[in-house]
């Protein structure tokens, strides 16, 4: 084989390989879809623990994008949960008044996250 023949291989296998890696580069996340999706996961959880109409807002934004959909709904669902058993905690305690602002504040949080899952589902 000669030297000019062994170099055309070289350069195809190098060409051959730079496309098959494309694709792989191509999917990798970059630096800056691993911020934003930082940004996104932050700003999620600062609109759950503080519920609001610009809450609502920010989770329906995020929740809509078919490539966080499953995450987001299950992160309210699991959230939705949590604070459901709270509230089963606070309602065992029917007689004692002390419970009554934490009860409402719980039942307010329900609410918003049910309102939260039907949002993201109907859009």
């Amino acid at each position: 084989m000669n030297h000019s023949c062994r170099n055309h291989i070289a350069s195809s296998m190098l060409v051959f390989t730079a496309i098959l890696a494309i694709p792989a580069m191509a999917t990798a996340p970059t630096q800056s879809d691993e911020y934003a999706i930082g940004v996104m996961v932050k700003s999620l959880d600062n609109a759950i623990k503080h519920p609001s109409n610009a809450s609502l807002a920010t989770i329906a934004e995020y929740g809509t994008d078919s490539r966080y959909y499953v995450m987001i709904r299950g992160w309210l669902v699991q959230e939705l949960q949590g604070v459901k058993s709270q509230l089963a905690a606070y309602n065992s305690h029917v007689q004692d008044k002390s419970y009554d602002a934490n009860r409402a504040r719980l039942q307010q949080k329900v609410d918003f996250l049910q309102h939260a899952i039907r949002r993201i589902d109907l859009e």
